[in-house]
């Protein structure tokens, strides 16, 4: 099958090797270079990433077998992967491994056999540490921060490191922070003998869902279904002024909510999808930002969003229907928000669309390959059915590889099915090796009541606002996210902030989903964006620019985590009524909002238009009645006068910040 994908009407100029794609996905999303292993070495640890994966599958097909296989499993073989596939530092060779290497990865089946093995044991006698538990505490302890080190960096790595020193340290930290501090042997054994730490709940959720997920995503991109979710919007809305840009906003929200990375998504549809863009007349930067921020949004897109519907499902013990569910008013919004700003700004520079001899035709791409959108619709039902969400990952899974046989040119054949096994394997590595750290910082968290801790001085220096909360934690999953993935962000700050979101009266659903969509801002937000950098490089713009440009585009990443607290109904929780008049009145606000941004409604705004736009904004997204109506009553009266104005030329000498 073919590894090179290329929507219909473009050169072959425009599109790029999987090999290519991957190692800008590896240089932007903060990831080290994988060894190029060859040879019987590199058979072997295919086979082995072949039969991890398969495992899972059949796990996800029949049920968890024992926790501590489930996760010893995962994160052993996940450790093993990780010290043989990547190198050790820059001057560690590319193609071979090492000694220590080797030493590393058995290391890694030792440890993890040992819990697996010795769990029972170790949990009847809990508070008992034998001298041999403690050897293999301390050595999981180390490989898990040296495996996050070679995948992501050291950030993580640092930030875990840390972590173990309070615990250890903790007398002499300061006021509220202070605690007795606890011993090597407490530290570790509760860090590897538990399933509180390394094995504890992250890579639980990790082993049985996002991984995968994760293979569901490669196994749907390698039966051609990837090709087809960019090539039929690219088909009907090639046409439209700013065409291009959206197609990128409905591509990248699809394949976003599929594979969990912002980065990894500007790189698979923005190959494609920002060539076009510059195409037809919009700046560099500014199809550079368009593609981040359409990319980052499909995290947040129903029904997968990237796995983070089932970790948060796994979190607060909320149904992961019902969360899906709350979660598609503000996704759409997201979408509707970028759509219009592309589109007035298409309008302000004055862009078309492509012509319509260099379009296919979308009949024929929707004949072609309707059968594409089954597994998403078979995942959706099997979820509201009842099923796991595991075995619906598994079965969608195997399904996008018997459509797969129905065109020729997308059939895959056995190699093509081993590879993808592998591939899925050695792409969860990316997320998985952080597990290991995730857990040892969980793990102090528990250990030392520093959730509890964290909460109170939250609250304190928030003095019990919840705006200064949002703000304050916007602040913390930022700085997280200039080191470290987006979920990752998520899930430390779900362990550490959200207690104190509910303690001022927030929801917990509302608490995590402020925490999710804040982790999401270091994609778009300077000066680490990684996100909008990878797009700036194909787009071959200027980094920071396309980053302040994404942070304009993207701005529902900042509104919506406030509206979750202030106007909890956006979520369709409370009555009827409630939710139809936030509904509207955000819709409303967000419409304002790009009115403003982009100088545009019907023709492009005066200055006075343009404060009326900013005034209806803020009174429609701040919650309460009266505001509500006072500022839907402000958005129909310019409209009304924009209508009947419309052919007015307006002469303005003010920068669009858009632009």
């Amino acid at each position: 099958m073919s590894k090179n994908i290329e929507p219909a009407g473009m050169t072959a100029q425009a599109a790029i090797s999987e090999q290519e794609m991957e190692k800008m996905i590896e240089q932007y999303e903060g990831t080290s270079e994988k060894r190029n292993m060859k040879g019987p070495l590199g058979k072997f640890i295919a086979a082995v990433a072949a039969l991890f994966t398969l495992f899972f599958m059949y796990q996800g097909s029949v049920g968890v077998i024992a926790p501590e296989i489930n996760r010893g499993v995962y994160v052993g073989i996940t450790i093993f992967l990780s010290v043989l596939l990547f190198p050790a530092s820059k001057k560690s060779p590319g193609n071979r491994i090492t000694v220590l290497d080797a030493i590393l990865a058995i290391a890694a089946l030792v440890t993890t056999g040992y819990f697996m093995f010795m769990y029972p044991q170790m949990a009847n006698r809990i508070g008992f540490v034998t001298d041999l538990d403690m050897v293999m505490s301390v050595i999981a302890i180390i490989l898990s921060l040296e495996c996050v080190r070679r995948v992501t960096g050291n950030a993580l790595c640092i930030i875990a490191a840390v972590f173990l020193l309070y615990a250890y340290f903790g007398n002499y930290f300061p006021g509220m922070l202070s605690h007795k501090g606890f011993s090597i042997a407490r530290i570790s054994s509760f860090s590897y003998a538990s399933l509180y730490g390394i094995y504890g709940s992250v890579a639980a959720i990790f082993a049985s869902f996002v991984f995968l997920f994760i293979t569901f995503g490669t196994f749907l991109e390698a039966s051609g279904a990837g090709k087809f979710f960019i090539d039929f919007p690219y088909s009907f809305l090639g046409r439209a002024r700013g065409g291009p840009a959206k197609v990128a906003v409905l591509a990248s929200g699809f394949m976003g909510s599929i594979n969990g990375s912002a980065t990894a998504n500007v790189v698979t549809t923005g190959t494609f999808t920002i060539p076009l863009m510059k195409k037809v007349g919009y700046h560099p930067h500014m199809a550079g930002a368009i593609e981040t921020v359409a990319s980052t949004g499909g995290m947040l897109m129903p029904p997968i969003m990237g796995a983070g519907a089932f970790i948060m499902a796994e979190f607060t013990g909320i149904p992961y229907w019902d969360i899906v569910k709350a979660c598609f008013i503000p996704a759409i919004l997201y979408y509707f928000y970028l759509y219009l700003m592309v589109d007035f700004q298409a309008h302000n520079l004055g862009l078309k669309g492509l012509p319509k001899e260099e379009l296919p035709d979308p009949w024929q791409i929707l004949k072609k390959g309707w059968y594409y959108t089954i597994p998403i619709i078979v995942i959706v039902y099997m979820l509201v059915a009842g099923y796991s969400p595991p075995m619906a990952a598994v079965i969608a899974s195997v399904l996008a590889m018997m459509l797969s046989w129905i065109d020729k040119d997308t059939r895959m054949s056995a190699q093509d099915i081993y590879n993808t096994l592998v591939k899925s394997a050695v792409t969860s590595i990316t997320v998985g090796a952080t597990v290991g750290a995730i857990g040892l910082i969980i793990g102090v968290v528990y250990l030392t009541g520093l959730g509890l801790k964290f909460s109170d001085l939250l609250l304190s220096l928030s003095g019990g606002y919840i705006f200064m909360a949002i703000i304050l934690i916007a602040i913390s999953a930022y700085m997280l996210g200039m080191g470290i993935t987006a979920t990752t962000s998520y899930v430390i700050l779900a362990v550490l902030a959200a207690p104190a979101l509910q303690e001022m009266g927030v929801p917990l659903l509302h608490s995590h989903l402020i925490i999710f969509w804040a982790s999401l801002i270091a994609n778009v937000n300077p000066p680490v964006c990684l996100a909008a950098f990878a797009a700036a490089a194909i787009a071959k713009a200027p980094p920071m620019k396309t980053g302040w440009t994404s942070l304009i585009f993207a701005q529902p990443l900042y509104i919506m985590p406030l509206v979750f607290a202030y106007a909890p109904a956006i979520l369709l929780v409370g009555e009827t009524s409630e939710i139809v008049r936030t509904v509207i009145s955000v819709t409303v606000g967000v419409i304002m909002a790009a009115c403003f941004f982009q100088s545009w409604l019907l023709r492009r705004l005066m200055l006075i238009e343009r404060v009326w736009v900013a005034v209806a904004a803020v009174l429609t997204i701040h919650p309460g009645e009266y505001s509500d109506y006072i500022g839907i009553a402000m958005a129909i009266a310019i409209l009304i006068f924009q209508f009947l104005t419309r052919k007015k030329k307006v002469v303005s000498k003010e920068i669009n910040p858009a632009v």
